[in-house]
């Protein structure tokens, strides 16, 4: 990611303002597995199908948590390891999420590849998918007692 204050002296646009906070190749796929795949530990963060490496995972939930993106608990089982979870900023960038779905869904379908069992959520409308998304993290914050920041 690039430091807040790249476009400080450069523009106040809001376009280059946000691709500050989510505009490389890792940060949304993160996000993505945070909010839509499931995926709470850095083990299942790593062991992504885009295939991040550990370095470069560690600094973008550093500069997430940094954000206030992401944020962290300690696994119940043990407390080396951490459960993360978006923040209700972070889960705000569902909307992006939904956008470029539609986008690649439009432009690029012949390649894209959506999990089965994420298929027909993707299939309702962006409400629809928004409420059901952010539901099943309700429910996985409450059962980890995190309360919404």
């Amino acid at each position: 990611m690039v430091s807040k204050n790249e476009h400080l002296n450069r523009s106040q646009c809001p376009v280059a303002l946000g691709l500050d906070v989510v505009g490389d190749h890792w940060t949304l796929l993160i996000v993505r597995d945070l909010l839509i795949m499931g995926k709470h530990e850095y083990r299942e963060l790593l062991e992504s199908d885009e295939g991040i490496s550990s370095n470069i995972l560690t600094d973008r939930l550093n500069k997430l948590q940094e954000q206030d993106l992401v944020s962290w608990i300690n696994h119940p089982e043990s407390k080396r390891r951490k459960l993360y979870y978006l923040t209700d900023k972070g889960k705000d960038l569902i909307h992006i999420l939904i956008a470029l779905v539609r986008w690649s869904a439009k432009h690029r379908a012949d390649e894209i590849v959506i999990p089965a069992d994420k298929l027909q959520n993707m299939q309702q409308s962006p409400r629809q998918f928004v409420d059901s998304t952010l539901g099943r993290l309700a429910q996985w914050e409450t059962t980890f007692g995190i309360v919404a920041t």
